[in-house]
């Protein structure tokens, strides 16, 4: 084996650390359902657009989303390479996350002896400073658990942290949240957002506490902190050499773009269908369950046959969820019928179709892209290859208020046909992934791939 397929072995298949791996499961299972009580794609959308009446705040406030984190990645990953240890890093943005979502509850309790900009005005900072937040802990995360779990058990990780998360999301907060923002809630709008986004903090926190306790290897560490224009050419680097960071780039980019009108599917049921605010509650249900099926499936996939697999089956998920929007776009579908006993409107059950691919989009896209990332980035640099994956995602950010101006000027129409074929192109492109365990012995994939063990943790310590 050269040395280079040598040091990319060494990366992939680093010891188990045991501890870790089930802490991290514990700290997916907590931080998900926190994350999920004030869904970003779901319940953040309705929320502005229920204070502002108009889609493109939505949109707006999605791309300063994607604008921030971007930064944020970029900037901290300059430090981040040279740092031996990431976990001190983790702490800090967990405190900016927490204390972010309490201003937002506060500001929405107090809302009613508040003018409505300034509302609006915490929202979209308590937003843009837990995507702050949310970027340094991705950076740090990843590269801690990159150094403690190989890569032929990272899906079964990311599968039982989501599992265990949507099992509690499907039977306890879905539910809850149907009742909180339904007629019959014990909050006026918008304090039972408010309620929210605080149960939200608390189940964050603890989360969060948990990953604090685990024991981070010491990095390879890059020599040194480089200029910025060193850092900023090194990341140009990156895609100019490396043609599987490149390749995956561009399809997570057209993928992405693609997406960016999944939040505007809830609005369009409200605000083109008519239909009531805890409609909202059923579509999340329904995302809930087809993100738990996905990650049954693509974490086995991904631990098995590699995380080229699990990023198909994302690419070919969002294909459906976005021609199901067009289809649900070119009809009123106002029918009731009978499903499995139930009675329902054909309505939920065409949109609900878009719900259940983007929930398995959601489940094998954040199990394979981060995953394949990690699996080609150089130890020393991990976290500047993970954070230039997100800055080359820019139109990204540009993406959300078109989608949102374009809605309000001329309807729902162009923006989920524009989103369709967005995801036919990536779904083109795809086929043209590499797959770098190729690069591996099949020795050794079989050996890391066997069920983790006490042994493991007592090897890794």
């Amino acid at each position: 084996m050269s040395d280079d397929r040598n040091d990319r072995a060494r990366d992939m298949l680093v010891p188990l650390n045991l501890r870790t791996y089930r802490i991290a499961i514990a700290n997916g299972i907590l931080g998900v359902t926190g994350m999920r009580v004030a869904d970003r794609s779901i319940v953040v959308p309705l929320l502005v657009h229920k204070l502002s009446g108009g889609a493109w705040l939505v949109g707006l406030i999605l791309g300063l989303w994607w604008i921030v984190r971007m930064g944020v990645q970029v900037s901290a990953a300059r430090t981040l390479d040279a740092l031996d240890y990431k976990k001190p890093v983790y702490i800090v943005s967990a405190v900016l996350r927490g204390v972010m979502f309490a201003a937002i509850a506060a500001v929405l309790w107090f809302a009613n002896v508040l003018p409505n900009w300034l509302v609006l005005g915490v929202l979209i900072i308590g937003i843009m400073g837990n995507s702050a937040g949310s970027a340094l802990a991705g950076l740090t995360f990843n590269d801690i658990l990159a150094k403690s779990i190989p890569t032929t058990k990272r899906g079964s990780m990311q599968m039982w942290r989501r599992l265990g998360a949507l099992a509690i999301i499907f039977v306890a907060v879905t539910p809850f949240l149907r009742w909180v923002i339904g007629p019959d809630s014990p909050y006026a709008f918008p304090r039972n957002f408010a309620a929210l986004f605080a149960i939200s903090v608390c189940l964050s926190s603890a989360a969060w506490l948990l990953f604090v306790r685990i024991r981070e290897p010491k990095s390879h560490a890059a020599a040194g902190k480089p200029s910025w224009r060193e850092h900023l050419r090194r990341g140009i680097g990156y895609v100019r050499d490396d043609r599987s960071y490149r390749r995956v780039i561009r399809i997570r980019l057209l993928v992405g773009l693609a997406a960016t009108i999944r939040p505007f599917f809830v609005v369009f049921a409200t605000q083109v269908w008519g239909l009531p605010d805890q409609a909202a509650a059923t579509f999340l249900g329904i995302q809930v369950v087809a993100e738990f099926l996905g990650s049954a499936f693509v974490g086995r996939v991904s631990d098995q046959l590699g995380n080229r697999t699990a990023v198909r089956v994302a690419v070919s998920s969002i294909v459906l969820a976005c021609a199901a929007a067009v289809a649900a776009a070119w009809g009123s579908w106002d029918a009731p019928v009978i499903l499995l006993g139930w009675q329902t409107n054909l309505q939920i059950i065409v949109l609900g179709v878009a719900f259940f691919a983007s929930g398995v989009f959601l489940a094998s896209l954040m199990i394979g892209y981060t995953n394949y990332l990690m699996d080609i980035a150089p130890a020393e640099h991990r976290p500047s290859y993970l954070g230039f994956g997100t800055a080359f995602l820019l139109p990204l950010a540009i993406a959300p208020p078109v989608f949102g101006w374009v809605a309000d000027a001329f309807g729902f129409r162009p923006v989920f046909v524009t989103g369709l074929l967005l995801a036919l192109a990536a779904l083109y492109l795809v086929a043209q992934l590499p797959e770098p365990r190729d690069d591996l012995d099949d020795g050794d994939l079989e050996l890391f791939r066997r069920p983790p063990t006490a042994d493991d943790d007592d090897a890794a310590n």
